[in-house]
């Protein structure tokens, strides 16, 4: 299964901007991080860092789908989700161990985000599905 460059930055965009929504919405139900500035500050800076991640998702799979280990596209982008939130999170890592008393390593946070990368990837499948059906 291939997945064309455009469908796959297209689906990306569209799938990171529901999931910036859907992370805003989670974290004030959860309540885990608290959130700083306005809700326009922050609903635009969620609609935006969505937008970028689901880009970065969705090109990783356009452009390297020969090596996800998976056939199926929903395991696919999970796995490309949660891959590519795992390397964010291990960057955070490292700036805790770099400056411990400006970051810092939340478990909550943690379990949430992990969470939140599994749901893009199952947004990000929904949305590329519909695309492939359309494409045929």
């Amino acid at each position: 299964m291939s997945i064309n460059w455009k469908s796959g930055i297209t689906a990306g965009v569209l799938a990171g901007v529901i999931w910036g929504w859907l992370s805003m919405g989670l974290n004030s139900i959860t309540g885990v991080v608290e959130f700083e500035g306005s809700f326009a500050h922050n609903f635009m800076s969620f609609t935006f860092g969505g937008a970028v991640f689901g880009i970065l998702v969705g090109g990783l799979m356009a452009i390297g789908g020969s090596l996800i280990p998976f056939r199926n596209v929903l395991a696919r982008a999970v796995f490309t989700s949660t891959l590519m939130w795992l390397v964010i999170r291990f960057g955070g890592t490292i700036l805790s161990v770099m400056k411990p008393t400006r970051y810092n390593v939340l478990t909550p946070e943690t379990m949430q985000g992990l969470f939140l990368a599994i749901v893009l990837g199952g947004v990000l499948a929904m949305l590329l599905k519909k695309n492939m059906k359309e494409a045929d």
